[in-house]
């Protein structure tokens, strides 16, 4: 598939239990990478430009998380591969960090 069709499919998702064992050591290799995506905009807001691995992560880490199974993975899909850029185009999602 073309990277600029690239989505996350049900084939590409881990199964819970094989994903915890895997979770700390794919997390220690996405975290540089998400540090080279990440811009501050201020001492309360930062963007993260998202890419099919930092989507990837999020999805297993919300069944793994949420604990919905094959039956929340259709949500997880729809709402987070819009979110993987599609050829020449940024993606960012948007953070407001608040105390309270």
């Amino acid at each position: 598939m073309p990277v600029s069709l690239r989505e996350v499919t049900p084939q590409d998702i881990l199964p819970d239990a094989e994903f915890a064992l895997q979770r700390r050591a794919r997390r220690a290799a996405l975290l540089p990478i998400k540090d080279l995506r990440r811009v501050a905009l201020g001492p309360h807001c930062t963007c993260y430009f998202e890419s099919y691995e930092t989507m990837l992560f999020q999805i297993q880490e919300m069944l793994l998380i949420e604990k919905g199974g094959a039956a929340q993975l259709p949500d997880e899909l729809a709402a987070y591969n819009p979110l993987i850029p599609k050829g020449r185009e940024l993606v960012a999602t948007v953070m407001f960090e608040l105390d309270d």
